[in-house]
């Protein structure tokens, strides 16, 4: 079978279907109607010459074929890219599409200054198309690993074989405690005072967050930012979280840090890109405008 525009258009649409776990995820990632995607996929379903999917009342699922086509396309959806990418850096441009994975919580560091970085990089690569995935690091190393995003932003990984990461800032963590747990009232809270107390923590921090507090006990787990914060606000869980992120609830009276400075958290962040792939004109801008931001701010 020799694939044609529009053979290759139906396969990003049927990689999507797979990826937002059926048609309605699709719809509102590719900005489509069910109609349209329907018909994407009946028409490849026809050149390919059997059924991909099932979907009905039981929702969607891949057919046995269907899973072998999709992990087939991995390769075919990244050496486009990387033909994209290479056709432009013939001539001394960069074009093609730069997937960015970026973790959650990251736009009130006004230090990182994220959005300066995206400012800066469209100004000088205004051929590119900047595709940002926003997801906690797990989900950000697995999307590498599958080719779905270039490289990422993330807090760094104790260990992680098959990656760079390349320190680019640091983050300020503190241990914060919730309005209604039993320590925000007192005054004089001490270290035995908080390893009575139960501990949200991230898993990809490796315990990392109990350095200071090792006798703690941790009582629930959180991946990304935003679920750590509901932890801690419910009164349960002591945890770690970015002073960037805490700012607003301390300034309404939600949250308290405790043990400062002596249990605060110096988080290096980290660019994560796979070691076997070289990075194209348009990560290798990306990347330099971060660390021109960051180094203009004092990053180490």
């Amino acid at each position: 079978m020799r694939l044609s525009a529009s053979d290759i258009r139906a396969l990003r649409v049927f990689r999507s279907v797979v990826e937002h776990g059926g048609f309605t995820g699709a719809q509102l990632a590719l900005s489509m109607s069910q109609s349209t995607i329907s018909f994407q996929i009946n028409a490849l379903e026809e050149r390919l010459g059997f059924s991909l999917c099932q979907r009905g009342r039981r929702g969607f699922e891949l057919t046995d074929r269907g899973s072998a086509v999709y992990e087939y396309s991995h390769s075919l959806t990244s050496a486009l890219s990387v033909f994209e990418r290479q056709l432009g850096e013939l001539r001394s441009r960069a074009t093609g599409v730069l997937r960015v994975g970026i973790v959650d919580a990251t736009a009130t560091d006004a230090e990182l200054g994220i959005d300066d970085v995206i400012h800066q990089f469209i100004g000088k690569a205004s051929e590119v198309e900047l595709q940002i995935t926003i997801g906690t690091p797990e989900q950000l190393i697995a999307d590498i690993a599958k080719g779905g995003i270039d490289f990422a932003l993330s807090p760094r990984i104790k260990s992680l074989p098959g990656y760079t990461q390349s320190v680019f800032h640091h983050e300020m963590n503190s241990l914060y405690c919730g309005d209604r747990h039993p320590l925000f009232a007192r005054k004089n809270v001490t270290k035995a005072d908080v390893e009575s107390s139960r501990v949200v923590v991230r898993p990809y921090a490796n315990k990392n967050e109990l350095r200071h507090i090792p006798n703690a006990t941790v009582g629930a787990n959180a991946s990304n930012i935003e679920a750590q914060t509901m932890y801690i606000l419910s009164g349960h869980f002591l945890g770690y979280l970015p002073d960037h992120v805490a700012t607003v609830f301390t300034e309404a009276g939600r949250l308290r840090p405790l043990l400062v400075p002596e249990a605060q958290i110096r988080s290096p962040f980290v660019v994560v890109a796979p070691k076997h792939k070289k990075a194209s004109l348009a990560q290798r801008i990306f990347v330099q405008e971060l660390r021109k931001r960051t180094e203009n701010n004092g990053a180490e």
